[in-house]
């Protein structure tokens, strides 16, 4: 029986990994022993008992931060989950817990199974972007929307692997939610060139996908032309108010 997860919750693992078609392989990254990090130990016992779970479907692979598989992966904070993707796109920052363990779970089940739930019309507005795009998600455990965003953006990292989707705990890592003030989750922060603050529909996180991709181009032509999908002046001005939810940070 495990000693992190109730029976339910257990069983529940247990069918969604006897899905799998395929071994996942992730990569956790963890700070030196007697180095600050206060969910690292957490995130290994977690990883562990994932893999005891899966029977072998899901294996976590723990590794140093100063470590060479480390260094290449350039992960930007530690406890960091680079889930097993082909180019290691798609990241959680943190402990993954509460409302945020739904999204790391399904992550793994899309990856075995090279299944995603997006609409078609997403996955023709990504699939074309060819620029390296960096996605940062900022979340909160009890956040109720926050899954909903993570989830999209992790398969449109799978759709297109030069999306780098981030998705930072910012209970965790206060300073950097503080540098990108951030007072509203979900926040999304796109390339430092877009941004959502509250929960908006994967199809308008897709059109300001390709709107940064031209905006670091410095295609106005075409800025102007996605600028008219999007619908500035409605849908995606009015996506920032929808569904908030409120944190207020401490140091």
């Amino acid at each position: 029986m495990s000693n992190l997860f109730d029976r339910e919750t257990e069983n529940a693992l247990r069918n969604i990994f006897s899905s799998f078609k395929r071994k996942v392989v992730d990569y956790l990254i963890t700070t030196p022993p007697n180095t600050r990090c206060e969910t690292c130990d957490d995130a290994v016992r977690l990883a562990k008992e994932l893999e005891g779970i899966s029977n072998g479907v899901l294996e976590v692979r723990v590794v140093d931060k100063n470590s060479d598989v480390a260094r290449a992966l350039k992960p930007a904070y530690a406890p960091a989950w680079i889930y097993g993707t082909r180019r290691g796109n798609v990241r959680y920052y943190g402990l993954p817990t509460s409302q945020e363990f739904p999204p790391f779970i399904y992550m793994h089940q899309y990856i075995a199974n090279n299944v995603i739930n997006l609409s078609k019309e997403v996955v023709e507005l990504i699939e074309p972007i060819d620029t390296l795009l960096q996605v940062k998600i900022f979340v909160t455990p009890e956040c109720p929307y926050c899954p909903y965003v993570v989830d999209s953006f992790n398969q449109m990292g799978l759709v297109n692997d030069n999306i780098l989707v981030e998705t930072i705990e910012a209970v965790e890592f206060p300073w950097e939610a503080d540098r990108y003030r951030v007072l509203t989750v979900p926040a999304v922060i796109i390339s430092d060139v877009e941004r959502v603050d509250g929960y908006t529909y994967p199809e308008i996180y897709a059109k300001l996908l390709r709107r940064a991709e031209v905006k670091l181009r410095g295609g106005r032509a075409i800025e102007e032309e996605l600028e008219h999908e999007a619908g500035e002046s409605s849908d995606v001005r009015k996506s920032r108010r929808i569904k908030p939810h409120y944190h207020e940070y401490e140091d």
